[in-house]
């Protein structure tokens, strides 16, 4: 490891003290390797440009933000949590010396909350900023308020290697530019001559062969759209053909942080690290000579319009190519092999699009109504979201009761002390009235990870049975899961066991870990007593049930058909409930995950993670939500329009009573008429002549 004053990122130390001294803002761009990350937030610290406050890192990703507060307390000789320290969601290594603090951007936003100047803050590093972080916008444009109004000694530095640099000075009133030329060795750029069909896993490993048995000297480092290709591509690679022996090692975010440490140790034997693009950014794997490219990435993405998430493998921008290629050439020569062909790489987009144009904004949305913004469409976004997608969360936000008339009610101002998404925190509220607090959060440590239980195969009789030692219930999918994880819990999350049975034990394992700190946040806000014992797990599954209807209710699915997988659900939208739910008999469930796929009749939804509801829970509860009225429908059966008294959940119906002595037969004529459009029946004397004749006269 070279001596930090050796990077390159050194050689602009005094314009960047410079800079920030005069002016308070500052752009820096600096290449992958040049230091910019572990050094800069320790210049500022040593030059005593903040004083005795508090110089607050920005990390996007939560690995990030451990290894690079690790590096740092380690080239200052000092102990993690001390003088440098990280904070990230459930996990706090700081104390009240901290000088230099790593964190997520989530973690400053709920420091807003509690303060809105950041007294203690003397300035704030954005750094990986080019990967446009949905909460890193918020941040940027709360920090440039707040020094704009009341902290104008607060210091703002925006940090990346392949940041679009004159939009965000252009934004921060046009601040300085610095530019690293940094210290970067060639790395020779290997493209495919044509596209391969087989598996990226398939073709990374022979990539990763033909390094070794070139003889080229260094570590390997792979990237990968996700857990399972990198699962994929470790197994490919046990059975690689060469004299070499290596260490072949994962890493990625829901590893644990002792495994996700073995990339950044050294080793006697030659790393092959295979990474998501967790280490495309902020840290330096040191020994990393070749880079294999697989070029795509897994991105989520937000239909406001229906308010679906999904989840697709994306062919990663230049600007992310570029960055990934830098890992090779950080301390001497290297490679880079591209799983695309060089034609394809001139066809892919120039940067990522912001995270803020692609996601659920319910989060956000809320906490700007925390902080008195009431109209998000108006706050001084750097690149404005999409009408559409604000009203979708404010629509979300009303349903929960957080919002009443775009006003934050109580609910919303407890559902913000909670760190997690607004549907979670809803739960938790009404768990808290119902007595049933620890399953409710044991249920959201489930819907927010990854997934516990192997998708079922209902063909393979050993999965079928295994997979119904935890069906005992078919009132929601929530309680299979909850079972799976006693399970595992019960059997110390042994790899072994829980395998046998379908369940993941790692996943398992921070399924715990995350209930427990949900746990402790309930009762941090006094929505839970440990001590006195409230809401023993598993004794009401009717307020469980109610309660994950409360945060789910905005996806509320009636089945058209009984026992048929085809539902309806509001704002005229239609979904398939998956084959491996329990809710199969339940007229009326909430789905906590709507994914939409590709099929060969176009796109469908999936309804996945049901709870089944009962319709006077909906009346009960969500009264303001449910209207009535007389319409005439036409009965298909026995072919005539019947009145009826309908019962809407929004524009759902819910509930229909024939009343036959209140026909109108100016609204029956018209029901008649718009059934026959539809194809309902054909009337006798609408012969192909008098067909003929409406077309005419249409066409006319």
């Amino acid at each position: 490891m070279p001596a930090p004053t050796s990077l390159p990122i050194w050689k602009i130390h005094d314009d960047i003290l410079g800079t920030l001294q005069a002016g308070n803002r500052l752009v820096l761009v600096a290449p992958t390797g040049s230091g910019k990350t572990t050094q800069v937030p320790q210049m500022l610290l040593d030059a005593g440009i903040v004083g005795d406050k508090m110089i607050v890192v920005l990390q996007p990703r939560r690995v990030a933000a451990r290894t690079v507060a690790t590096r740092v307390a380690s080239e200052r000789a000092g102990k993690l949590g001390a003088e440098v320290g990280y904070q990230i969601r459930f996990d706090n290594s700081t104390s009240p010396g901290t000088r230099i603090a790593f964190v997520t951007e989530g973690i400053l936003l709920r420091w807003l909350q509690d303060d809105r100047t950041l007294a203690n803050v003397g300035a704030v590093v954005f750094d990986e900023f080019h990967e446009r972080n949905l909460l890193s916008d918020v941040a940027l444009a709360l920090v440039k308020d707040l020094q704009r109004s009341e902290r104008p000694d607060l210091h703002m530095l925006v940090m990346s290697a392949t940041l679009d640099a004159e939009p965000v000075a252009a934004y921060l009133d046009q601040c300085s530019i610095l530019i690293s030329e940094g210290q970067s060795y060639p790395v020779e750029v290997d493209y495919l001559r044509l596209p391969d069909q087989r598996p990226i896993t398939v073709q990374a490993a022979d990539a990763v062969e033909r390094i070794l048995n070139d003889n080229a000297p260094g570590d390997i480092l792979v990237f990968m759209p996700g857990r399972g290709e990198i699962n994929g591509t470790l197994d490919v690679l046990r059975g690689m053909r060469t004299q070499e022996n290596a260490a072949c090692i994962p890493l990625h975010g829901g590893l644990e942080p002792k495994e996700q440490d073995r990339a950044f140790a050294s080793n006697p034997l030659r790393k092959i690290v295979v990474a998501t693009n967790v280490a495309e950014t902020s840290i330096t794997i040191d020994g990393i000579r070749h880079v294999v490219d697989s070029g795509v990435a897994r991105v989520a993405r937000y239909d406001a319009e229906r308010g679906i998430g999904t989840l697709t493998l994306e062919p990663i921008s230049r600007a992310s190519a570029d960055q990934r290629k830098g890992r090779a050439g950080r301390t001497a020569t290297g490679s880079c092999h591209r799983l695309w062909t060089e034609g394809g790489h001139r066809n892919r987009e120039e940067r990522n699009t912001p995270e803020i144009q692609r996601s659920d904004l319910a989060e956000v949305v809320l906490l700007l109504h925390s902080l008195g913004i009431r109209e998000a469409t108006t706050f001084d976004w750097l690149d404005k979201p999409d009408v559409q997608a604000v009203e979708r969360a404010e629509f979300l936000l009303t349903m929960l009761g957080a919002l009443l008339d775009a006003d934050l009610t109580d609910i919303g101002r407890q559902m913000l002390r909670l760190p997690m998404h607004p549907r979670y925190s809803r739960m938790l509220i009404e768990a808290s009235q119902r007595d049933c607090v620890p399953d409710v959060a044991l249920c959201a440590a489930l819907a927010s990870g990854r997934d516990l239980l192997t998708r079922l195969d209902r063909e393979d009789a050993e999965s079928a049975i295994t997979r119904e030692m935890f069906e005992d219930s078919e009132e929601s999918d929530f309680i299979t899961l909850m079972r799976a994880f006693d399970f595992a819990k019960s059997n110390r999350f042994s790899f072994d066991r829980c395998r046998s049975h379908g369940i993941n034990a790692q996943v398992a394992r921070q399924v715990d870990d995350t209930y427990k700190q949900i746990l402790n946040s309930a009762q941090q806000q006094r929505l839970y007593d440990h001590d006195a014992g409230s809401g023993s797990p598993a004794k009401n599954n009717h307020a469980l049930l109610r309660c994950l209807m409360t945060g789910f209710i905005d996806q509320l699915a009636k089945r058209r058909e009984s026992g048929k997988p085809d539902c309806d659900l509001s704002e005229q939208r239609e979904g398939q409930l998956v084959r491996e739910s329990v809710v199969q008999d339940a007229e009326f469930f909430v789905a906590a995950n709507l994914h939409q796929v590709s099929s060969r009749g176009g796109q469908r939804t999936l309804l996945s993670l049901a709870t089944a509801v009962q319709p006077a829970w909906i009346a009960e509860m969500f009264p303001q939500h449910l209207s009535s009225g007389l319409e005439h429908v036409f009965d298909g059966g026995n072919k005539r329009v019947a009145a009826m008294k309908l019962v809407r959940f929004r524009d759902l119906i819910i509930e229909q009573k024939a009343q036959q002595n209140d026909l109108d037969p100016r609204a029956s004529g018209r029901c008649l008429a718009e059934a026959h459009d539809n194809g309902a029946f054909e009337l006798e004397r609408m012969d192909h002549k008098l067909k003929q004749f409406i077309a005419r006269v249409n066409l006319l």
